[in-house]
């Protein structure tokens, strides 16, 4: 017996040996959980218990409830939800359900499968305690108002005009989400007239109190009538309203000793007063960003700075600030370069400063091809006190070495730059591209000036151009490589995007992207023909 057990043994374990590999379950589950059967069955009517009771196709597990779980028209409190054994979900309603009312529990991206965790996304349940189940229907997108891109996990909410509540004051009349496309479809719903809103919902009580919430709303009202026999679809742009009140959000002192300043909203002006200094001179020079929402105060002097106390003073507000540095000033003033412009016969090359500059020094300026020097002229930038631009003549296809040597340039605080050399070239006519924009303007388009903007990667703004309805733009000498192209619809002619407001009905300044990649390739000559709405 003995004998013949170790040869029945010894073909399994040669297989064994020749055939190394891992256990496996098989194909992994991807299907999410079905929902099988219901009490009371799904779109009943005449509803009037206490309780529903959700039985779906395999174990399922519960998944921030309280956060996923949206009820349409929303309750005054969230229902109790639980688990009723491996595979049923109770729900208990802890507020009466208002008679003759259809309701609609979005419960699906709340329960997962045991196993693999797959979400039962998109599923609803509905029930109505009356005796019908409403069939209105409303369906549409949201997408970012700067960035056109779509948003996700948005509250959708319809309001009745009949109701005195509003998206400020009380809970929506029905309520949606958004998907990872920013559609939204909203069922089951009642004929009437409606206002309809997105929200970005800070703390989920279904309405807008909170200044860092974003805001949508569909001009005028939207009707939905028994008789309609086609869906409704409403387009959403969700933006972050300016603060209604000027107040100072944040400021810092940097490392450069600039007294860095946020804002609420943008301002035309601002200005900072010593309030406790008695005789010297001390001076604060602000540098704006493009919104204007933000500024740095330079000082003339940091000389104890961090025993003053400053009123800061713009269009609409008083305020007083300290100044207190974390870090001493780094000995030597940071320089970089920016931009390089490239025109028909030279090349435009912007040097950026960490502090503002005093006073250069061209003698320790070098800009050499091969072994011999090129011409080349330095400005400052009368706009901004930290920019220089060096323009040089060089011929096509060519390029030299920029050498700064230290104390090439000196800042306001007698710091100086480190050695700083880069490379600076200029492409040949065949190693660019030449872009020709024709911009059609349709009803939407007109009335007001448009930004046409070239936009490289990470939407930098590489040319831009003002125009006044139907034109064609030409951009010469473009750096090869895929480009997009942006309009800005100006309303108030200030030169860049505003958003909007919900109190004045003031929609987001709006923004058009050409729905295709522009390729800029060395010698070609690309024409685009764009019809604005």
């Amino acid at each position: 017996m003995r004998g013949r057990h170790w040869i029945a043994l010894g073909p399994l374990l040669a297989m064994a040996c020749a055939q190394v590999g891992n256990i496996t379950g098989g194909e992994q589950d991807t299907t999410p959980p079905a929902l099988t059967d219901a009490e009371p069955p799904h779109l009943s009517t005449g509803f009037h218990g206490d309780a529903i009771l959700l039985h779906f196709d395999e174990r399922i597990q519960l998944d921030r409830v309280r956060d996923k779980l949206l009820v349409s028209p929303p309750l005054p409190e969230q229902p109790d939800v639980r688990l009723a054994g491996p595979r049923s979900v109770l729900i208990r309603p802890r507020t009466p359900l208002q008679a003759n009312t259809t309701y609609t529990f979005m419960i699906g991206d709340a329960v997962k499968d045991l196993t693999e965790g797959n979400v039962a996304a998109g599923l609803a349940y509905v029930v109505s305690t009356g005796d019908h189940v409403d069939s209105m229907q409303v369906a549409g997108r949201v997408v970012n108002a700067f960035t056109g891109k779509p948003e996700n996990d948005v509250l959708v909410t319809l309001h009745d005009t009949s109701d005195t509540l509003t998206i400020r004051t009380g809970r929506p009349t029905y309520a949606g989400r958004t998907n990872k496309e920013g559609h939204f479809h909203l069922r089951n719903l009642r004929p009437g007239t409606y206002a309809v809103h997105a929200l970005r919902d800070k703390n989920a009580n279904y309405r807008f109190d909170l200044p860092n919430e974003e805001i949508a709303f569909a001009d005028g009202t939207l009707t939905l009538a028994a008789t309609d026999t086609v869906m409704p679809v409403v387009e959403l742009v969700l933006f972050q309203e300016s603060s209604n009140v000027q107040k100072v959000l944040a400021y810092s002192v940097l490392p450069d000793a600039a007294l860095r300043v946020v804002l609420a909203r943008p301002a035309e002006h601002a200005t900072l007063r010593d309030v406790a200094r008695t005789g010297g001179r001390l001076e604060w020079w602000p540098q704006w960003n493009a919104t204007r929402d933000t500024v740095l105060f330079w000082p003339s002097d940091t000389a104890e700075l961090a025993k003053g106390l400053y009123e800061l003073r713009t269009d609409s507000l008083i305020d007083t600030l300290r100044y207190r540095p974390v870090q001493r000033m780094p000995f030597f003033t940071g320089l970089w370069t920016g931009a390089t412009e490239e025109t028909s016969d030279h090349v435009r090359l912007t040097l950026i400063a960490a502090r503002p500059i005093a006073a250069i020094d061209t003698t320790r300026f070098s800009l050499m091809q091969d072994s011999l020097p090129v011409p080349f002229t330095v400005a400052r930038d009368t706009a901004d006190r930290r920019k220089l631009t060096l323009t040089a003549h060089l011929p096509e296809e060519s390029s030299a070495t920029l050498t700064l040597l230290p104390k090439a340039v000196r800042d306001i605080y007698h710091g100086h730059n480190d050695t700083l050399r880069t490379a600076l070239g200029r492409a040949g006519e065949r190693s660019t591209g030449t872009l020709r924009v024709k911009v059609v303007a349709g009803p939407q388009a007109s009335g007001a000036p448009l930004i046409l903007q070239l936009l490289a990667g990470m939407d930098r703004v590489v040319r831009s151009a003002t125009i006044t309805g139907s034109e064609e733009v030409v951009w010469e000498r473009i750096t090869p490589g895929n480009h997009t192209l942006r309009v800005i619809g100006d309303r108030n002619a200030n030169g860049r995007w505003d958003t909007g407001s919900l109190n004045e009905r003031l929609q987001p300044e709006p923004m058009w992207r050409y729905p295709e990649t522009v390729n800029i390739r060395a010698a070609w000559d690309i024409g685009v023909e764009w019809k604005l709405p």
